[in-house]
């Protein structure tokens, strides 16, 4: 069945919400970490699992249609060997390209090409009433176009786009710089933004005398044997080596393999690394590996570890709080030894409700990981001051992870005048969630 059919068997299946809340159903791994679980009326699911294919890679126009539930995996083994990639290519093999548009896309390119949604050029969205509508910068459902970022699938749901590509080489060449101070590591890594001579920009931070500037760039050919993330653990290599060389492929998803630094490094994971298959040495893995191991924990009412909590988030603030966020951070979290990501960020475009200011410089704060939790504190207290920092900076977070905001505090940063707008608009019996419903567990 082709795309046009799949559309029209979804409009048979697709009656509205019949007074309940709708959600989306789908096989691929989500990416959305709430602490403490959902909190959320009854439920209709509706599956979108069969829009998951890649439709057309055009070389002429450096344009790629794919329907929503299609995985960056998927899109990159197409458009590589066309010498194409995304503009930004999350680091996740599982990430759908719908889910990192209507939530907040990131990576290393982002200094040139800014967030995920950047790169979309027209979209298919299913709206409430069960109707799918072509939205573009300049058609009649511009204003809903621009409201996609940051919604989450509580105006419609993707399942289709056309997304901007690059041109990609086979290999990248990578620059691991150490710096010793905060400011003098900020200043090199707005240097180089504004040089624009590297292709990827990104750093991790250890510490405050091991902060780590990462550059890359495409090259055509392998001058010595290319590194393997496989064999290897990337971000440990970020702190052993200077220079690396991978595969295009390895190095858009070099987290993948250990989940950004969540895999532990001991014997059995050891084990693990030298003997499993690549295909379960994936986040996605992990990421169900680690559900299955909650729910049995809970079934067997084992109680949860309360000498840690989680901190899996990600701020972005103005360039020039990016050394007051870096340094709260580093006096007031201890990610015990493991690093903050950071990458800088150039939005190409304003969306609605991720209102950041196009073409200016911004820095990204990211923590994938479970901290030390400081006694006498409530579980979610990093979370609450990293937020409350970022804020105070002009900056605003993403909300895949869990957020505490009030109703007041998340309209004004969101924009909830403008969400309730296109909420009446595109929704009005509430078919889906709210966005603050969606990023709170609140009603």
């Amino acid at each position: 069945m082709d795309y046009q059919g799949r559309v029209q068997e979804l409009n048979r299946a697709f009656t509205g919400g019949g007074g309940q809340t709708v959600r989306l159903k789908k096989r691929t791994t989500s990416n959305l970490f709430r602490y403490h679980g959902r909190r959320s009326p009854a439920e209709k699911r509706i599956s979108l699992s069969g829009f998951n294919h890649v439709l057309n890679v055009c070389e002429e126009s450096r344009t790629l249609e794919v329907e929503g539930l299609a995985t960056y995996g998927q899109i990159v083994a197409a458009t590589l060997p066309r010498g194409l990639v995304p503009t930004v290519t999350p680091e996740l093999r599982h990430i759908t390209v719908g889910g990192a548009t209507v939530g907040i896309g990131i990576e290393s390119s982002g200094h040139r090409d800014g967030f995920v949604h950047d790169g979309l050029v027209e979209a298919d969205v299913l709206l409430a009433d069960g109707r799918v509508v072509t939205c573009s910068p300049d058609n009649a459902y511009a204003d809903l176009f621009h409201a996609l970022p940051n919604s989450y699938g509580t105006l419609g749901y993707i399942l289709r786009a056309v997304i901007r590509l690059v041109p990609a080489q086979p290999y990248v060449h990578i620059r691991h710089q150490r710096f010793h101070t905060v400011r003098e590591y900020l200043a090199a890594m707005e240097d180089a933004v504004r040089r624009g001579e590297d292709d990827f920009i990104e750093g991790l931070v250890f510490g405050r005398d091991a902060l780590y500037l990462t550059r890359g760039r495409f090259t055509q050919r392998a001058t010595t044997a290319p590194d393997d993330i496989y064999r290897t653990i990337y971000y440990r290599s970020v702190s052993r080596r200077t220079t690396m060389l991978l595969p295009t492929d390895q190095y858009l998803f070099r987290f993948d393999p250990d989940w950004f630094w969540n895999i532990p490094d001991t014997g059995l994971y050891r084990l693990f690394r030298r003997l499993a298959p690549r295909r379960l040495r994936s986040s996605a893995f992990y990421n169900r590996f680690t559900g299955l191991r909650a729910k049995a924990r809970e079934s067997l009412r084992i109680r949860p570890d309360t000498r840690t909590e989680k901190l899996i988030q990600d701020w972005e603030v103005p360039w020039t709080g990016a050394e007051q966020l870096l340094d709260f951070a580093l006096d007031r979290v201890d990610l015990a030894g493991q690093p903050w990501a950071a990458v800088p960020i150039v939005p190409q475009s304003r969306a609605t409700l991720y209102p950041l200011k196009q073409n200016t410089l911004y820095f990204n704060l990211g923590s994938y990981c479970l901290i030390p939790r400081v006694p006498g504190k409530e579980a979610d207290f990093h979370t609450r001051i990293m937020d409350e920092e970022c804020l105070r900076l002009g900056g605003i977070k993403m909300l895949y992870s869990s957020s505490f905001f009030d109703p007041a505090t998340f309209n004004r940063v969101y924009n909830g005048s403008a969400y309730d707008a296109l909420k009446s608009k595109y929704d009005p019996d509430g078919v889906f969630p709210t966005l603050f419903e969606k990023a709170t567990g609140l009603r």
